[in-house]
């Protein structure tokens, strides 16, 4: 169920990791949305923040063209930003502490159909 500001209820398969937080969803210029699943609890790594929709907004509509680029995030959080570039055609590598992984791998995963590069997670203690 969608709702105003583009956030919507985790529904069955959305992952354990989501079980008590939201959906927030990024409409994309080609059709369908990105789905990104945050944590209601557990510190600011578990949730999209809006700069981070402003910078994937700004790699799918000004940015150089990312296929076959080769990116590294560090500090992925939700992989908002990763899973746009991945979306986009790059060869993505998303990185964070071992206690996002989960989220991390739930939201890959909510929107592999949309990736035409590659996408991966590690585990990066920073």
């Amino acid at each position: 169920q969608a709702h105003p500001g583009g956030r919507s209820r985790g529904g069955p398969g959305a992952g354990r990791a989501m079980m008590q937080g939201l959906v927030r969803e990024l409409w994309l210029r080609a059709g369908p949305a990105l789905r990104l699943g945050q944590r209601a609890v557990g510190g600011e790594g578990g949730v999209v923040w809006d700069a981070a929709l402003v910078l994937a907004k700004f790699l799918e509509r000004g940015a150089p063209p990312l296929a076959r680029r080769r990116v590294l995030e560090l500090g992925a959080g939700t992989g908002a930003v990763g899973i746009m570039a991945a979306a986009l055609g790059a060869n993505v590598t998303l990185t964070d502490l071992e206690e996002l992984q989960e989220l991390l791998a739930v939201n890959i995963e909510m929107n592999r159909h949309l990736v035409t590069g590659s996408i991966q997670a590690k585990v990066l203690k920073w």
